[in-house]
């Protein structure tokens, strides 16, 4: 028997127990978002980054996602750019959250963030799935 996975929403608080999992002490990525596109949303929760990010997620608006171990490579079509130091910039979405969570492993990884029982890498991998679609820093 194939048991097919389905994620189709994401509540505030679980993306924000996965950013701010996966930001906490992270050496190869960081997050931002655009903040004048922020000022603009109806409904916001919070204010911290974590907050922020979620938000703009669940109001149809990409984040930004900054791989800072790119050495001017990038690893998905996600990338938008390659700054003059060599890191990369992603932009990603709801969508990509939720695609990751549709799969088997990403599903478990999410359930291990959201439960309790997963940790920074855990969070990390999950993140690296929505940015690059494969786990590149192990």
């Amino acid at each position: 028997m194939k048991t097919k996975i389905t994620v189709t929403a994401m509540e505030h608080e679980e993306l924000v127990d996965l950013l701010s999992t996966a930001l906490e002490g992270s050496s190869w990525f960081g997050a931002s978002y655009d903040k004048t596109l922020y000022e603009s949303i109806q409904e916001t929760h919070g204010y911290c980054l974590e907050d922020k990010l979620a938000d703009m997620l669940l109001s149809g608006h990409q984040i930004t996602i900054t791989d800072y171990e790119a050495d001017g490579e990038s690893h998905s079509s996600k990338c938008t750019r390659i700054t003059s130091s060599g890191n990369a910039v992603y932009k990603v979405g709801l969508d990509d959250f939720l695609k990751v969570a549709s799969t088997k492993t990403g599903f478990k990884l999410i359930s291990e963030v959201l439960d309790g029982t997963g940790d920074f890498y855990t969070a990390d991998t999950f993140l690296q799935r929505v940015v690059f679609g494969e786990e590149i820093y192990g």
